[in-house]
């Protein structure tokens, strides 16, 4: 690693060299307008971004930018209200370039999405943003999570590196408890709050910009989470000039990618975005394959007082998958079969395929409506629809046999499934019928999943003075979701007992046939929400209010008889709330602070309202009550930018899901049963930091860190009632106080130089190393493992890891020709070729067995590639 760096910094130190001896000392001079009127603009923002350089506009809107340097750049002029404009210029001398904009309906920004946002030096909350072009720059095909990973307290993780099955953290806390949104809209899971990447995978193509809210936030809406928010923002029609792009991406495993995107206005009112593009990888792991096509319009203009913005996006894929639950291995298997292998690949007359396959389309459509009431008065609206069809495959029956080194020393202890046809297709079981084969081995089967989601977000906004601000509105949602698994092949039978439909039990399921389960989960949630905002001098504060109703409701269609009145359940209603409030205070015109406290009562997932995956209700389902507050301190000059905070959080009435054996009354055969469980507490607290260093033009310095340590507070004790015996009672001990909480790294570092340089003759270069380290990161336990109370040791501790990525982008800019700009960019990520771990589950049951041999892990991907060339019209 020393010798990789050496070369880096020396790298750097020439180049820093280079960069003083060229010539300075050329001025860029001229106007900014109105396009329509000719009025100057004050204040008007002009610049070179390559350079690093720029000026603001005096009161006759000229603006006067010194010590350019010769070459082609792109000049970009911005002002509140209008379109920016870029405009690529080759100076060899003094030039003087005027500018006129036209202007920009303020009703076509003035969406939901801008009370959502968090403002440096105003908005009393820790936040951390990405812009679209670094987005769209380092991302190189990985899950949006993965790029997020460099801001403090983020962290995600490839687990099984699928496409898509990037997981997300933030201060400790799951995507789960992270309130994910696009456009403003939630795109969390109604029944598990999870966030399901693969859904996204286009997405990261078409965002202006993401910004990530720890801990309260400034969101005014009734969506809470203990984690904080994030808000991920997809390019409209208000704010961009006319441009077509063509890209083509390249990258190791054969990933080959291409896109077309567009904007144009269709009148002088009216405009279109859109984008398409095309995907497909054969993944790093055996069998983790991926195809993807997505898809982005959106159209829209002002009429009078109105605007109207219709957007769609979606990403219908197809992937392989290693599977969270059984494909991690032990340290001793990943050195025995390689760290490509994949436990779900199995191998039939000669052909390979994967068990577990993740196929699904979950578009996404919302038509924006904003009212300008007056001048100091807006109503914005999004009425939304999004729908979710397809499936995630597996197996039912035995696993598959696994090809023995006898059979096959290269491919030993993938799934035989030659075997498993061999048996299925030689079984006859008269009972059922003389002449079709029974499938008694195993098959795969679909585990399906269709929903529906309208939902409808409107925000009204005036100014009651010009210092106090009133937001107010509601939201609300309601769901569908279809869920059941079908059969998907039979594996060399004809047909499948299935023993789990009471309306037609031991029927002969056939291909395509349901099987297992059957069920329809319906959720509705109606909330409002009110907001003051204050600024008096160098203060600005808030306070907020919101409160919530969620309800939630299940059919079964096997568990129970058709006429069973217990086969539909009553709405099960939870009601929510959160108060929170803070304060931002400006010292001078670089230093501020804030302070900020909040508590809310969360409604309990609805999966954990009902239990044992039956219409029975949870006597122990609870709101989740969460309190948190934090400091921060921010400073920000010419030079430097930093932005420090520390917190704490405290998680009452955790649901926990535990699985406890128990005795069938009518058989008196064992049985797993599983229950939720509240009572559990959190304490998270932690110091985060994010800063900046311009060390010269074109030259700075980045880095993010965070310590975050999340502990179990208490034990928990549970009664717990059998469904099919409530006169028995099993008490339930889980000794979880004092263990760290899992699966995310509690210390994370992130340094990053980014240099800029200008080549001539148009073309300049932008490096940016970036180094990563993670450290005391604990493997992921089931607190309903801890039932000894002699068994207080910590889960096993993952090894600390030091990743380094490379990024290099080439920018040259062209004048006088139908191509404005083309792009070449080149990634290497892993540099150093570690063979870390990405993700480990805890192995241990006693006090002395939670090592690294019990462990199942999963590996990071080896060094790998990207290449990726645009073209601007």
């Amino acid at each position: 690693m020393s010798r990789t760096f050496k070369l880096i910094m020396i790298l750097f130190t020439v180049l820093a060299i280079s960069q003083l001896t060229i010539a300075q000392g050329i001025k860029i001079t001229g106007t900014v307008t109105d396009g329509s009127t000719g009025e100057k603009l004050i204040g008007a923002s002009v610049m070179i971004a390559d350079l690093n350089v720029g000026a603001v506009t005096d009161l006759n809107g000229v603006y006067s930018i010194e010590n350019a340097k010769e070459g082609t750049y792109q000049v970009t002029a911005s002002y509140i209200g209008y379109i920016k404009k870029n405009s690529n210029v080759k100076i060899s001398g003094n030039v003087k370039l005027n500018f006129a904009l036209e202007s920009s309906s303020v009703l076509l920004n003035e969406t939901v999405v801008k009370g959502t946002r968090a403002v440096l030096r105003e908005t009393p909350v820790a936040f951390s943003e990405v812009k679209g072009e670094e987005m769209e720059f380092k991302l190189a095909s990985r899950d949006i999570p993965q790029q997020l990973a460099t801001t403090p307290s983020v962290f995600s993780s490839v687990s099984g590196g699928g496409a898509g099955d990037a997981t997300l953290y933030v201060r400790g806390f799951s995507q789960r408890n992270v309130a994910v949104m696009v456009n403003g809209v939630p795109v969390n899971d109604m029944e598990n709050k999870w966030v399901y990447w693969s859904n996204w995978a286009g997405l990261g193509d078409v965002l202006d910009e993401t910004q990530v809210q720890r801990g309260v936030g400034a969101s005014p809406y009734s969506v809470n989470a203990v984690g904080g928010s994030m808000n991920m923002k997809m390019r409209g029609v208000g704010s961009e000039e006319e441009y077509i792009k063509i890209r083509s991406e390249y990258g190791s495993d054969n990933l080959l990618k291409g896109s077309i995107a567009f904007h144009t206005k269709l009148s002088s009112n009216f405009a279109a975005t859109g984008l398409i593009s095309r995907r497909t990888w054969d993944g790093y792991a055996v069998g983790n394959y991926h195809k993807e096509f997505t898809y982005f319009f959106s159209v829209g203009g002002v009429f009078g007082n109105h605007s109207l913005e219709l957007s769609g996006i979606g990403s219908p894929q197809e992937h392989g998958q290693r599977p969270f639950s059984y494909a991690k291995l032990t340290i001793a298997d990943w050195n025995k079969y390689g760290r490509n292998f994949n436990y779900a690949m199995g191998r039939l007359k000669g052909n390979w395929f994967n068990e577990a396959v993740n196929k699904f389309h979950k578009p996404q459509f919302n038509l924006n409506w904003n009212w300008q009431v007056d001048k100091k008065s807006t109503l914005s609206t999004i009425v939304y629809y999004s729908m979710g069809r397809g499936y995630g495959s597996g197996t039912l029956g035995p696993f598959a046999p696994a090809i023995s080194p006898s059979q096959d020393p290269v491919y030993q202890n993938y799934r035989d499934y030659d075997k498993v046809w061999s048996i299925n297709s030689s079984t006859i079981d008269n009972k059922y019928s003389s002449t079709l084969r029974r499938s008694t081995s195993t098959i795969l089967r679909n585990s399906v999943n269709n929903h529906d989601w309208y939902g409808i977000l409107s925000t009204f906004n005036t100014e009651l003075t010009p210092q106090l601000k009133l937001t107010t509105g509601i939201d609300g949602r309601f769901y569908t979701g279809k869920h059941y698994q079908e059969v998907r092949d039979l594996i060399g039978g004809d047909y499948y007992i299935d023993t789990y439909d009471v309306n037609n039990p031991n029927k002969m399921s056939k291909v395509g046939d349901k099987v297992r389960y059957y069920n329809d989960f319906y959720v509705r949630q109606f909330g409002g929400f009110g907001q003051l905002e204050y600024k008096f001098g160098d203060f600005t504060t808030f306070i907020n209010l919101s409160a919530s109703s969620q309800g939630g409701k299940r059919k079964d269609y096997f568990l129970y008889k058709a006429d069973d009145p217990f086969n539909t359940t009553d709405w099960q209603n939870f009601f929510g709330y959160t108060a929170k409030t803070g304060i931002n205070y400006n010292i001078d015109q670089s230093n501020s602070v804030f302070v900020n406290v909040g508590y809310f009562s969360s409604a309990p997932m609805v999966n954990n309202i009902f239990a044992n995956n039956t219409n029975i209700v949870s006597k122990d389902a609870a709101n989740e009550k969460v309190f948190i507050g934090e400091l921060g301190y921010n400073v920000a000059t010419s030079v430097i930018a930093v932005k420090a905070n520390a917190f704490y959080t405290k998680w009452k009435d955790k649901a926990i899901t535990i699985n406890y054996s128990d005795i069938d009354p009518a058989s008196g055969d064992p049985v797993n049963k599983y229950a939720n469980i509240s009572g559990s507490a959190q304490v998270h607290t932690g110091l985060e930091l994010e800063g900046v260093v311009k060390i010269m033009r074109g030259f700075e310095f980045k880095t993010a860190g965070s310590l975050v340590i999340g502990k179990f507070e208490n034990d928990v004790t549970a009664i717990v009632t059998p469904e099919n015996n409530p006169t028995a009672v099993k008490k339930i001990n889980l000794y979880t106080e004092g263990l760290y909480v899992s699966e995310f790294p509690q210390q994370q570092v992130t340094f990053q130089l980014n240099y800029r340089l200008y080549l001539g003759s148009g073309l300049n270069v932008f490096i940016n190393p970036v180094y990563k380290f993670l450290g005391t990161y604990y493997s992921s336990f089931n607190p309903d493992t801890r039932s000894n109370p002699n068994d207080r040791a910590q889960s096993w501790k993952i090894p600390d890891s030091n990743v380094l990525d490379f990024h290099l982008g080439f920018t040259y800019y062209l004048t006088d020709f139908f191509v404005k700009r083309i792009n070449l960019n080149f990634h290497v990520f892993n540099m150093l070729n570690n063979g870390y771990i990405v993700d480990g589950q805890d192995g241990g049951t006693n006090s002395t067995n939670h090592i690294a041999q019990n462990a199942r892990v999963f590996y990071s991907r080896d060094r790998w590639y990207n290449v990726a060339f645009a073209f601007n019209f």
